[in-house]
């Protein structure tokens, strides 16, 4: 026998050692992790790099993207892009973006979902090139 039970949690996240990074999403501006042993670029950023480096530099990318996948669908358009200076990968939304290889750029100011939730949006708007 089993008993459904809903469970809701609240709280609040330090940004701590990712405090930048968080300041620049609240901007629209790209803030990525260089490491310093290897150079290697993440954006999102990441603690501990592939070469086991926690040494690192925050760096302003452009905001420019290409689209590496894309999957539309009745929630809207998603896609996995790599930002241009990065050397990984993350997801955000798309928003006027009609060219499944478009290059596009991060939408500022950051947008929130309907959870109110913060969320990386990508679009061809030359308004947000232009705030660069």
């Amino acid at each position: 026998m089993t008993i459904d039970y809903q469970l809701t949690l609240e709280y609040t996240l330090q940004s701590g050692w990712l405090e930048p990074f968080v300041r620049g999403l609240q901007q629209g501006i790209a803030t990525a992790r260089r490491c310093t042993s290897c150079e290697k670029t993440s954006y999102p950023p990441i603690r501990v790099c592939k070469c086991n480096h926690t040494g690192g530099e925050w760096v302003r990318l452009s905001g420019e993207a290409h689209i590496v996948h894309r999957c539309d669908g009745s929630e809207g358009s998603f896609a996995l892009v790599q930002f241009i200076g990065a050397d990984t990968r993350t997801v955000v939304r798309l928003e006027n973006m009609p060219e499944p290889d478009a290059i596009g750029y991060l939408k500022s100011p950051l947008t929130k979902n309907a959870n109110d939730k913060p969320v990386l949006v990508l679009t061809t708007d030359q308004q947000d090139k232009a705030r660069r």
